[in-house]
């Protein structure tokens, strides 16, 4: 009953209200025909990126000094206007400077944002005849990591420059705005409701 007569109270102050001159957005509840969503603002815009590239791999302290091995790859990641990214990356070393021959093969999960991205997976060394472990931190044309090569129990860290640039920026979902005649604002101050609001926000028309 309490509920009723105070929403009794409110058509009648907003009754009042309209028939003044004083500018006043009602609560979406009471006038649902004065708020509507805004439009634009459609929320996290993604894009994946494929990049084939290439590179050189020292791994340090090994024995081939700082003979370098070429690094051929190919990485795909989704990339969110957030700057987040993940995917995948798979690439292949080889010996073309002592002697030609296939090092070792690596698939490794890519995580993080567009400045920086961690590696982390597995592999088998064509060299050791054994499967390896491999965790990296990629940035923009560089990559440095370790492998851990099992059976030998040899973990080999590395140091790797290559073709990767920087993922691309991704724009949002852009900026959210209202028909003409209404203001836009937050939704705890309306009472909007989810077909009514976007992104939090909402649409009122002032009643004069």
């Amino acid at each position: 009953m309490l509920k009723q007569s105070s929403k009794i109270t409110a058509a009648v102050v907003l009754a009042v209200l309209s028939q003044s001159n004083y500018a006043y957005s009602p609560p979406c509840e009471l006038a649902p025909s004065s708020c509507v969503a805004p439009a634009g603002g459609e929320g996290d815009s993604r894009h994946t990126e494929n990049r084939v590239y290439a590179g050189f791999n020292w791994t340090l302290g090994g024995k081939q000094g700082w003979i370098p091995q070429l690094v051929l790859g190919a990485r795909s990641l989704r990339v969110k206007s957030s700057d987040e990214v993940s995917g995948g990356d798979l690439n292949l070393r080889l010996n073309v400077f002592n002697g030609f021959g296939v090092d070792s093969l690596r698939l490794s999960y890519v995580g993080g944002n567009r400045d920086v991205q961690g590696n982390i997976g597995g592999g088998y060394s064509f060299a050791d005849s054994n499967f390896l472990g491999t965790a990296a931190i990629q940035s923009t044309y560089s990559r440095l990591g370790a492998d851990y090569v099992f059976g030998a129990g040899a973990i080999r860290p590395y140091a790797e420059i290559n073709s990767l640039q920087q993922p691309k920026n991704v724009g949002g979902g852009g900026a959210v705005s209202c028909p003409s005649g209404y203001t836009l604002g937050p939704v705890a101050d309306s009472g909007a409701s989810g077909a009514q609001s976007s992104n939090g926000l909402t649409c009122q028309q002032p009643i004069m």
